[in-house]
């Protein structure tokens, strides 16, 4: 749930990064929320992509996530992934952090501040420091059973040595049974935004499964498929 607009056999990186904007948040939203984990609390993520562009080489990838509460509202959480295609591969690091600066109570708002600093290794290349970003984060239920996120920030491209300014809208609706329906719309300046819709099952009380689709309106028209699932412990 994107790492930069380096090569077609990159984009499935590219949208857990630039699209995503770094795949923080309840997957398979790309949206980040306001929510942090207690102390002590953690979850592990993992989630498997495909990505398609016109005439270009399907890319498939994966990355999985360990988020740890670490008090003071305060949640750390460290990613690896690699992506492949056309027989190239690209692996990345990321390290991500999110403090809450107003709890969510009832129908409130909650509000937050997420960071993420990412480093990348491209085939045939030395791993080198990629991108950073730090977002303003929001989240409020509006109605019963759902719930909407918006974020704002900015992102420091350290490759292409170019700095945006991304956002994201994003909305949940719980439904019977444990699932939850979402949709968002995303993006950043210099290049055309993204939406995208999924769906979350909670599988047990610790277990949650998802896949989500997602698509780029930048032609050639980029599509990302996605499953993956969440253990909190």
């Amino acid at each position: 749930m994107t790492r930069s607009h380096r090569s077609a056999w990159l984009v499935g990186s590219l949208l857990c990064a630039t699209a995503s904007f770094r795949c923080e948040a309840a997957p398979p939203l790309a949206t980040e929320d306001a929510d942090v984990l207690d102390k002590a609390s953690c979850e592990w993520e993992g989630v498997y992509t495909r990505v398609k562009a016109r005439r270009s080489a399907t890319e498939n990838g994966w990355e999985t996530q360990l988020s740890c509460g670490v008090g003071l509202s305060t949640q750390l959480a460290l990613a690896y992934g690699q992506a492949r295609s056309a027989g190239l591969t690209s692996r990345n690091v990321t390290l991500l952090g999110k403090t809450g600066l107003i709890d969510r109570e009832d129908d409130g708002v909650g509000l937050g501040v997420a960071w993420t600093i990412g480093g990348v290794r491209n085939h045939g290349q030395s791993f080198k420091h990629d991108f950073s970003q730090i977002v303003l984060v929001a989240t409020q239920e509006v109605l019963n059973d759902v719930t909407w996120h918006a974020n704002l920030g900015w992102l420091h491209d350290q490759i292409d040595h170019r700095s945006h300014t991304t956002w994201n809208l994003a909305a949940e609706y719980a439904v019977r049974g444990g699932f939850d329906v979402v949709a968002e719309f995303y993006g950043e300046s210099h290049t055309k935004p993204w939406w995208g819709v999924g769906t979350r099952w909670q599988a047990t009380e610790a277990l949650s499964l998802h896949a989500g689709f997602g698509m780029q309106s930048e032609q050639p028209r980029i599509r990302q498929w996605s499953v993956g699932f969440t253990f909190a412990f």
